[in-house]
């Protein structure tokens, strides 16, 4: 994983909304996403549930933090 993966997923997994770790980052929510998809698409399971108002680590997206 590459630095900027991790502190996606990290802050992400804390905030659990896209706007709000996007503002953390100082990048785009469409760069928070799309760094998810790839890592989500690299590991082979979804990382987080999400709606289009929440958003929730996977039992193995819990994992992979912890």
């Amino acid at each position: 994983m590459e630095k900027h993966e991790v502190e996606a997923l990290l802050t992400l997994a804390e905030e659990l909304h896209f706007g709000r770790t996007a503002q953390r980052l100082y990048v785009s929510t469409a760069r928070v996403s799309q760094t998810i998809k790839q890592l989500e698409h690299r590991v082979g399971v979804p990382l987080f549930e999400r709606t289009s108002r929440h958003v929730a680590l996977t039992p193995i997206g819990k994992q992979l933090v912890d």
